[in-house]
């Protein structure tokens, strides 16, 4: 059943991992200071691991176990709210798991929610939040 599981999200992610709203990391970065709400849905290792976005919502997707935490759409709704207007981005590593998270929020009814494409690390060389040296900070209690 497991098995199952893992293989459905992979090809979940992997079908609309290039259909969500994109958004750059320097145009998030920017959007910042017009009231983009920007969401993190790497792990607890990965937040120690590179730092977190100033004032960004850190939301764990998976688990130690590599499934979807069972809380995971709860705490993204709730996150929300109500205003399907909401501005928000997601990001993950790369985005995988933030353009996936996209569509989920997109089925849900929300407008405005982007997935940041180059993710934390992008391409690992020249793209993505940190290789752009876009603010960051050290993950401390958020990461416990």
């Amino acid at each position: 059943m497991k098995k199952k599981f893992l293989i459905a999200i992979s090809l979940f992610i992997i079908c609309f991992s290039s259909v969500a709203n994109e958004l750059s990391a320097i145009n998030a970065s920017k959007e910042m200071n017009n009231n983009l709400i920007i969401i993190d849905v790497r792990n607890k290792e990965e937040w120690k691991e590179t730092g977190i976005i100033p004032n960004s919502i850190l939301i764990q997707m998976l688990s130690s176990g590599r499934t979807i935490r069972k809380e995971y759409i709860t705490e993204l709704l709730a996150t929300l709210g109500e205003d399907k207007d909401i501005k928000a981005a997601i990001i993950c590593h790369s985005g995988g798991r933030s353009s996936a998270t996209v569509e989920l929020l997109k089925d849900e009814g929300y407008n405005n929610i982007f997935n940041i494409s180059e993710g934390m690390v992008g391409n690992g060389n020249t793209t993505g939040w940190i290789n752009r040296n876009l603010p960051l900070i050290t993950c401390n209690e958020e990461c416990k």
